[in-house]
């Protein structure tokens, strides 16, 4: 079925329940740099002979479980807390600042002397073209588990939500992380747990789950021959799989498709919100899963959370080169532009 469309009343008054919400993130805290590079005449360097990049304007934005993070605080959810690792660099310095200036509790970053490079994806342009990436951070060795997990035991009874973020390989959670979490899901039932995990859904349990067509896919290891897409129906019994193995909803994203909610016993489709022109998706899953949680912890339904997914992600996809957010003005903007079914 399809779910009832969020009227204007019930929007407003959702945005507005959500200035309330205290809600955490525990995840993989990275840098997205966008590096400008000139693209006139190139001097050589005198030690080399080598042509020398010149970086005519530089930007850092929160990335990862940042991004998350700072799409909880565009929201003006009541509380945000960060929790992660960064290290003792410019970059870790940077991020806890950037975080800081979003009016996000940075106390719950730990910081790990050895062994960890804060995590950091470096974008140089040529023009509108983007380089090959230069990222940082992908041969740590997480040592600060036991700190970590303290941190998030101690702040959950004081929690409405929890966004569970994973993007790295090698990053914070390790087996003994993964074990606390999903202890803490069983132990803290009035928490929403919302997970977003890019290669390890598999190993979290008791969390509703957010993810898109391939990871589903993949999870349910049932992808297509040749990597096709999966059909309705298999994405349909992908998710039926996923939520009942977890015990937990599970919201589905599918691009211009909209979202696919298995909420434990049926289906409802939630339509995309239309969008034309330029888009750039980088950091709409974020976007999504920040604007899912957040309506949960409001006490909306997960209809309505899935809708507020959908809207938060289409003010994003507008925002080019870079990985943006969506604030309340927004997301009411864009819900007034289009003729819902």
């Amino acid at each position: 079925m399809k779910a009832p469309p969020l009227t204007p009343g019930r929007l407003h008054e959702l945005l507005d329940r959500i200035r309330g919400i205290r809600i955490g993130v525990i995840g993989d805290f990275c840098i997205d740099a966008y590096w400008q590079i000139d693209t006139g005449k190139q001097e050589l360097s005198m030690e080399t002979g080598k042509p020398v990049l010149g970086v005519r304007s530089q930007r850092y934005i929160p990335g990862g479980g940042g991004n998350v993070a700072s799409n909880l605080a565009a929201l003006r959810c009541g509380t945000v807390r960060a929790f992660g690792v960064v290290g003792p660099d410019m970059f870790g310095r940077e991020l806890v600042s950037l975080l800081r200036e979003r009016g996000i509790d940075t106390s719950g970053l730990v910081i790990q002397e050895q062994e960890w490079d804060t995590p950091v994806y470096a974008k140089p342009y040529l023009a509108e073209t983007e380089q090959e990436r230069i990222d940082f951070g992908g041969w740590n060795s997480m040592r600060s588990e036991p700190a970590l997990a303290s941190l998030i035991r101690r702040a959950l009874p004081g929690l409405d939500a929890l966004i569970v973020n994973q993007q790295l390989a090698r990053g914070v959670h390790t087996e003994a992380m993964i074990r606390t979490l999903n202890a803490s899901a069983g132990d803290h039932p009035g928490v929403a747990f919302v997970l977003d995990a890019r290669t390890m859904s598999g190993s979290f349990t008791g969390m509703i789950s957010k993810l898109n067509a391939a990871e589903a896919s993949r999870l349910a290891r049932r992808s297509g021959d040749d990597g096709d897409p999966p059909s309705p129906a298999a994405l349909r019994s992908h998710a039926r799989a996923i939520g009942t193995r977890c015990g937990k909803p599970v919201f589905v994203t599918r691009s211009a498709e909209g979202i696919l909610l298995f909420d434990g016993n049926g289906f409802t489709d939630i339509p995309a919100v239309p969008v034309t022109g330029p888009i750039d998706p980088v950091g709409a899953g974020d976007a999504t899963v920040s604007a899912i949680a957040a309506t949960l912890a409001a006490g909306g339904t997960l209809a309505e959370a899935g809708e507020m997914g959908c809207l938060a992600a289409a003010v994003t996809v507008k925002k080019i080169r870079e990985t943006g957010t969506a604030t309340p003005e927004e997301i009411v903007t864009m819900g007034s532009r289009y003729d819902k079914p």
